[in-house]
Order: C-alpha cells, then sequence, then structure tokens
C-alpha cells in the first residue's frame, strides 16, 4: 500500500470537519492561519522535500498547538522523518501523537507510522534484534485493537517477515554456537527459533542442530525425542538421514 496514499487518506479524515462555517472570534481566525501554515508545508511533504516540510509542520505545531491542522502536522511529521530514513525521530513523532491524541479516530495510522518506522532500523543478520522486536510488539498492537483497520493487513505481513528474519538470525547464531563446540549455547539458541518463531522457515534446521547439539552433550533421549519431533513436522527433511535415530 503506497505511503503517499496512506498520508493523503489520513489527511483527508482529520482536516474533513474543517470546511464547516466560520467560528467565533479568535478561535476562526488561528484555524484560518493554522491553515495558512499547513498548505506549504504539506506541498513540500508532496514534492520529496521532507526537511522542508518538518521544519513548517513544526512550526505549526509551536504556534498553534491545537486544532485539526496541529494533529495531521504531528502525524504529517511523522511521516516525513520515516520518508528521510529517521526512524528514532519518526517513531518518537507517532509515539507523541499517540499519547496527546489517544482517542483520535485514526491512532490507528500513528501505531501503523510507529511500526514501520521501527521495521524501517532492521538491516540484515548482524543488526540490533531490537528494532525488529519493537516492530513487531507495535504491529500487534496495531492488529489486535484495530483489527479492521486498513493498516492491519500491511501490518500482519510484516510481522509474519519479522518472525522469518528472527528466527533465521536465531538459526545463524545457534550454528555460530554449535561450529565453536559451545553446544549449550547453540541448544539454547535453537529452543528459541523454536518456540519462539514457531511459523519461521528456519524451525526445520534449527530442530536439526537441537537434536546435533544434544547428541554432543551426550543427551541421548532429548537427541532422539527432537529427532523424533524434527520427523514428525518435516517427515521429508532432509536432515533426517544425516540424524538417524540416535541423533547423530
Amino acid at each position: 500500500m503506497s505511503k503517499r496514499i496512506l498520508v493523503a487518506l489520513c489527511c483527508a479524515a482529520l482536516l474533513a470537519g474543517c470546511a464547516g462555517g466560520p467560528k467565533p472570534g479568535s478561535q476562526s481566525e488561528n484555524h484560518d492561519s493554522a491553515r495558512v501554515m499547513f498548505d506549504p508545508a504539506k506541498q513540500a511533504m508532496d514534492r520529496g522535500d521532507y526537511s522542508t516540510a518538518i521544519k513548517l509542520f513544526e512550526d505549526l505545531e509551536a504556534r498553534y498547538p491545537y486544532g485539526p491542522y496541529a494533529e495531521q502536522a504531528e502525524l504529517d511529521t511523522a511521516y516525513s522523518y520515516y520518508q528521510r530514513g529517521e526512524s528514532d525521530a519518526a517513531v518518537a513523532a507517532a509515539d507523541r501523537f499517540i499519547k496527546l491524541h489517544p482517542a483520535n479516530p485514526y491512532v490507528d495510522y500513528a501505531w501503523y507510522l510507529k511500526g514501520i518506522a521501527y521495521y524501517q532500523a532492521i538491516q540484515g543478520a548482524e543488526w540490533d534484534p531490537d528494532p525488529a522486536e519493537k516492530a513487531f510488539a507495535t504491529f500487534d498492537i496495531l492488529v489486535k485493537r484495530w483489527p479492521n483497520s486498513a493498516y492491519a493487513a500491511d501490518a500482519r505481513q510484516r510481522m509474519a517477515k519479522i518472525i522469518d528474519i528472527l528466527g533465521q538470525r536465531n538459526l545463524e547464531i545457534c550454528k555460530f554456537y554449535y561450529a565453536r563446540h559451545a553446544y549449550v549455547a547453540a541448544a539454547d539458541r535453537c529452543n528459541t527459533v523454536i518456540t519462539r518463531y514457531q511459523l519461521s522457515p528456519a524451525r526445520e534446521e534449527a530442530l536439526y542442530y537441537l537434536a546435533r547439539s544434544y547428541a554432543r552433550m551426550n543427551l541421548k533421549g532429548l537427541a532422539q525425542s527432537t529427532t523424533a519431533v524434527l520427523a514428525y513436522n518435516y517427515p521429508r527433511s532432509k536432515y533426517l538421514g544425516q540424524l538417524g535415530v540416535s541423533g547423530h
């Protein structure tokens, strides 16, 4: 789903109430002045000038901190930081909106922005797993609280990908320890894959290395039971022939 489309939809929704009749006194003046500041910021964002957009949105929030334009500016600031690749700033901006406007009807979008900002920080096998785990937790909140949200389907897809990523990463750590004869540490990591990331494709190989690790530690009963689990769940696994019934 295009992030520009998402922002456009959210913008239209938040600002839909702005087209009503004039408001009395200074409230109307502030509303009009906020709109005057909002328009060039939105235009800068639409043309991809996110640095300018962020500055203008933040200026608007500082001068007119209340009302629909300020709320939209908060969301668009988070989005602009995300587009600039500034994940931490995007998370902070989205989180600020969530805390200030927990009952806003479009707060699900803020949760989604927070999630994709964390997701953006995932960078391959050697990265810190913290962003992936935080992205998963954020998306999990989104899909549980707003299962019919326009952003829920994409969040679920990203959650599945995160499970694959974390499962594979922990498998690689397991293999690293196994190659260095650190069988206790290898078994611990394999168990992490098997229990925490059950839907990851890495689970099959993790069972194999878990059985091998138990065998190396002379825990033959555990090695055999792990091999049996592997055979039951993956009856055509290429690893079965390498293990045998004894788990060697």
